[in-house]
């Protein structure tokens, strides 16, 4: 089968493998035209990163978030000019299945730190030249963990509890490290 073991026991395997296809392509066309590639050329790298961005972008905010969330959002444009931004979610949320959600938080909320780590060691190596395309990443992957987080009715606390996880384990690490708790 061509979805991971990691995701077969979702409802919605499928989907929850394009949750991540795009990401991997933008980050594989990032980085072999930023570093494997030297004689690449910027402008290919930066139309092909954009597309995987965009590709995410909008499988991520019209069809991941739906199916493996229940979670939509949108600007709604009115005639006066002003908008509206619309959130939805499922009323429902046992139809959720654990899985599809783990996967798509995983996703939203590792994206823009992956995004961001670029651009603070592009910044401190004083190499410049990919911060508009990596600020573009950021801003995509930003807009949606932003819509996703205010439709969410638990997101503060998956993500307090996943903070609480990654210290516990850090803690443990540590204490490991200098002959504790063995």
């Amino acid at each position: 089968s061509y979805v991971p073991s990691a995701l077969r026991s979702a409802k919605h395997p499928v989907v929850a493998l394009f949750h991540f296809a795009f990401k991997a392509g933008a980050l594989a066309s990032y980085l072999i035209g930023r570093h494997f590639l030297p004689t690449a050329n910027y402008v290919m790298t930066f139309i092909f990163t954009v597309i995987f961005l965009a590709l995410d972008f909008w499988t991520v905010k019209n069809v991941t978030g739906r199916k493996l969330v229940g979670l939509r959002w949108w600007n709604d444009s009115r005639e006066d000019g002003t908008s509206e931004w619309i959130f939805e979610c499922i009323e429902d949320d046992s139809v959720i299945d654990a899985t599809d959600r783990n996967a798509f938080w995983l996703g939203l909320y590792v994206w823009p730190l992956i995004w961001g780590l670029f651009l603070i060691l592009n910044v401190i190596s004083f190499n410049l030249d990919y911060v508009i395309l990596i600020v573009v990443a950021l801003v995509f992957a930003g807009s949606n963990l932003t819509g996703y987080w205010k439709c969410s009715k638990d997101a503060k606390q998956r993500l307090q509890q996943m903070q609480g996880q990654l210290a516990g384990r850090a803690i443990q690490a540590m204490a490991g490290s200098f002959g504790f708790g063995q």
